[in-house]
């Protein structure tokens, strides 16, 4: 297992089938998170932080498989420090299985786990309760994550606020890619979130989208 620093907040990790093979694992496996595939990620990222001193800080990380030949793949970790890059990079992103073989699997495969680890957050604003209410609708049984409501009554604005909770990173950008065909996004922090709770009703807790979408 070869470790390069790309940058400050990308590493490159190449993985040969004899690294794996120590290891008892597939190189179709990587695309799954299995207990081995877990340990082979913790040993790498302890090795990084040793070697070339990468640390994922807190920060969520993508990860992109790039196949070199049958007998090596080499993996890109980066340090995904704007959430609004999770919309654009991780709906994009396909199964390593594909990759290796070219070919999608004939039965439905568990989904990639990619690693994060703190529980993202999307802010979204929307015109009206209809528009959020419609969003809801669209992502009826498709969303189960922690979402709250608040009003702005200075402008008439709602705003809906996201949390990855348990969905992947790659299902938390398609469904902020949804977001953006009612709403529009606006930042997101620690001070904005205190703010909505000082200075706008928060109009449902927790539960905003999957109860809009019985209405």
């Amino acid at each position: 297992m070869k470790i390069e620093r790309i940058s400050e907040n990308q590493i490159k990790c190449t993985l040969s089938r004899s690294d794996l093979a120590s290891r008892q694992i597939r190189m179709s496996e990587l695309a799954y998170g299995t207990e081995k595939t877990r340990g082979l990620f913790q040993d790498m990222m302890e090795q990084a932080s040793n070697e070339v001193g990468f640390d994922a800080n807190d920060l969520p990380l993508m990860i992109e498989a790039i196949p070199v030949s049958m007998d090596c793949i080499v993996l890109m970790i980066t340090k995904v420090e704007d959430p609004d890059e999770v919309d654009t990079k991780f709906s994009s992103m396909t199964h390593i299985s594909e990759l290796l073989s070219g070919t999608a699997p004939e039965e439905e495969a568990p989904k990639p786990q990619l690693t994060s680890k703190a529980d993202m957050e999307r802010l979204f604003s929307f015109d009206s309760l209809d528009t959020v209410v419609d969003f809801a609708h669209h992502m009826k049984g498709l969303y189960n994550g922690k979402n709250s409501l608040y009003k702005n009554h200075s402008d008439g604005r709602f705003y809906l606020l996201l949390s990855q909770s348990s969905h992947s990173l790659k299902e938390f950008g398609m469904i902020c890619n949804s977001a953006l065909e009612y709403g529009s996004k606006e930042s997101v922090s620690y001070a904005r979130n205190a703010y909505l709770e000082e200075h706008f009703e928060k109009i449902i807790s927790d539960k905003a989208l999957q109860s809009l979408a019985y209405v």
